[in-house]
């Protein structure tokens, strides 16, 4: 009885590691020479907002973040 549950819990185990490994097959480019453009805010000039990238037919938007008081380091 013991041995059908460690072996479950092996299946079980070797499944789920499986699925990630795919998963993280899935996500990856095989474009090598990204090229990102500026970070660009949603709205007036500072908080979340998306930053553009292309590698040769491929674009991707990440999401970045420009803080509010960034001015204040420079005296503007």
């Amino acid at each position: 009885m013991q041995v059908r549950g460690l072996l479950l819990l092996l299946a079980l185990i070797l499944v789920a590691a499986a699925a990630e490994a795919e998963k993280t097959k899935k996500d990856g480019s095989k474009c090598e020479d990204w090229r990102w453009g500026p970070c660009v805010p949603n709205s007036k000039d500072c908080g979340l907002g998306y930053r553009e990238g292309t590698c040769k037919d491929e674009s991707k938007k990440l999401k970045c973040k420009i803080p509010c008081n960034w001015k204040k380091k420079f005296g503007g």
